[in-house]
């Protein structure tokens, strides 16, 4: 047993396959753990729901989107925590920002400072569908290669060249 509300470590249990198998199915081990934090509270209260019961919260959209487009607004959040730094120094013990890797799939085209890598143009040149497809469900501006700048910046050849 993994976690139990009752017992505040994991225990192991002499159980065959055979005995727990069928009782246990793929929609029974999909969960998503939710946090609900309250201002005057500093201990959340923690629940477990199925995939399925937390889709169903979301009524004019569809779980999956939304909780992109809140990544994505959360990430801009804490880039932009990062840049608004005083003092011109870093401070002692200050924790170094982690560094966004732009030629992954996660954050490839996204709108960013500095150049384009060959990675990154590589990777947006070869999935452009599914980086304009991220890039809208994140609220983004998509890479439209016939605006000529961006095909330049990512190596794009305009439709019907």
């Amino acid at each position: 047993m993994v976690e139990h509300p009752d017992f505040a470590e994991p225990i192991g249990l002499d159980l065959s396959l055979d005995e727990v198998q069928s009782q246990l199915s793929e929609q029974q081990s999909r969960f998503v753990v939710v946090s609900l934090e309250e201002a005057d509270n500093p201990n959340p209260q923690r629940y477990v729901q199925p995939v399925e019961e937390f889709d169903n919260l979301f009524q004019s959209i569809d779980s999956t989107t939304a909780l992109q487009r809140a990544l994505g607004i959360q990430q801009r959040e804490q880039r932009g925590r990062g840049r608004r730094r005083s003092g011109g120094g870093r401070r002692q013990g200050a924790q170094r920002r982690q560094r966004i890797d732009y030629a992954s799939p996660e954050h490839a085209g996204e709108d960013h400072p500095g150049r384009i890598s060959m990675a990154e143009r590589t990777y947006v040149r070869d999935h452009l569908d599914e980086v304009n497809e991220r890039l809208k469900q994140q609220g983004q501006r998509e890479i439209d290669p016939t605006d000529p700048e961006l095909a330049e910046r990512y190596g794009l050849q305009p439709p019907g060249s």
